[in-house]
């Protein structure tokens, strides 16, 4: 079995289990924005758009993972677009089911939510990308012209790239991601948290950078030829 269709059956049952529980609000399965938890009819609608989604998405990589060869890199950017797609538009649905209830309440209900600017954490969470190029600009002549840029549970490489590609391009996107999605969570604050989780959304976040950086500079220090995939 490979891990595209390992992929594919895993959405298959996350979406069966998200619209299986879309009429139950839950802290384990689900999409949870803010407006999901401020409103049942939100995490509902949500829910059961996201559940049939994420179905319909697993079983369309399922049949192409089975009947074509594709490579790893355009199954992970269509993965991406996809996954890209079903967050704005299952955000969009929650937002606007919120506030469509939201009308029919008095306006002193509702307090609006504020945050600080998070620079600090935006600057603690650019670090790594900074560190990353210059130590890969100091092991540009180490890297071999092909890296590996995906490894098995043991540590072992099973996919490849260009050395541009796999070095540079890929973990700066991926990198990239977190401080992104921090400066959205703070022109959107229902995207992650709520009034009472306001600072924890960022914690997190920055948790999560520092965690794939880790993984990034493993592998870049693996082609590089100073440790081994081997667990």
């Amino acid at each position: 079995m490979n891990s595209e269709f390992a992929v594919s059956v895993v959405l298959i049952v996350v979406g069966v289990l998200t619209y299986a529980f879309r009429n139950r609000p839950n802290p384990y399965i689900g999409v949870r924005f803010g407006y999901t938890y401020l409103s049942k009819e939100a995490w509902r609608k949500a829910n059961t758009f996201a559940g049939v989604y994420t179905t319909v998405l697993g079983l369309l990589l399922m049949i192409l993972s089975l009947t074509l060869k594709i490579p790893n890199l355009v199954f992970l950017a269509i993965l991406l677009i996809a996954s890209t797609v079903l967050f704005v538009l299952t955000y969009k649905i929650a937002k606007e089911t919120y506030e469509m209830e939201d009308m029919k309440t008095p306006a002193h209900v509702t307090k609006p939510l504020k945050t600080e600017y998070p620079k600090s954490y935006l600057t603690i969470q650019i670090a790594p990308i900074v560190a990353y190029m210059f130590l890969t600009a100091f092991l540009w002549d180490k890297i071999p012209s092909e890296v590996a840029i995906h490894f098995d549970i043991f540590g072992r490489p099973d996919s490849y790239a260009d050395k541009f590609v796999g070095a540079v391009v890929i973990p700066t996107v991926a990198m990239c991601v977190i401080p992104l999605l921090t400066i959205l969570s703070y022109k959107e604050p229902m995207i992650t948290r709520l009034p009472a989780f306001e600072s924890r959304s960022f914690v997190f976040l920055t948790v999560v950078q520092y965690f794939v950086a880790a993984m990034i500079f493993l592998a870049l220090l693996y082609n590089a030829g100073f440790v081994s995939g081997e667990i």
